[in-house]
């Protein structure tokens, strides 16, 4: 019998749906948080585009890291930092690298309001939002559900 795509979503959201849940809580705190710091380091700061990218980023990963580990995956216990921390930092510097340079390119093509470079930002780290969770949940902090649903 051929699985249809609503089958496909039933199963997703049997296996992840509260994952996916606290997940996407977790991300829009930190899209948030994010944007919030990223515009206070542009307008009160008055750091230029990309430095306030950079900070934003990496005052942003320790929330980031703790709610997601904690809450999202419901990891108890000693952090792993060669299983788990340091994997989770190289995921956020993947979209620090993707964000920054559309930031640079953005401020650099157009001198931009702050907000533009705020949306930047938030579409660039978007665009690695779905990879995450996925390595997150089968990699990184996989549980026995998640090795059994494999």
């Amino acid at each position: 019998m051929a699985t249809t795509l609503a089958d496909s979503i039933e199963r997703i959201r049997q296996e992840h749906g509260k994952k996916l849940v606290r997940f996407g809580a977790v991300s829009a705190f930190n899209v948030l948080f994010g944007q919030a710091l990223l515009y206070a380091a542009q307008t009160v700061l008055d750091m230029p585009p990309v430095q306030a990218n950079v900070v934003t980023v990496a005052v942003g990963t320790i929330p980031a890291y703790v709610l997601s580990r904690y809450w999202v995956w419901q990891k108890k216990g000693k952090n792993h930092w060669m299983k788990e921390v340091l994997p989770f930092w190289v995921l956020t510097f993947i979209g620090f690298l993707l964000s920054t340079a559309a930031v640079w390119y953005v401020a650099d093509r157009w001198d931009p309001a702050p907000i533009f470079i705020n949306l930047t930002s938030l579409v660039a780290f978007g665009v690695v939002w779905v990879a995450k969770f996925v390595i997150l949940d089968r990699i990184l902090f996989k549980t026995e559900d998640a090795a059994q649903a494999a």
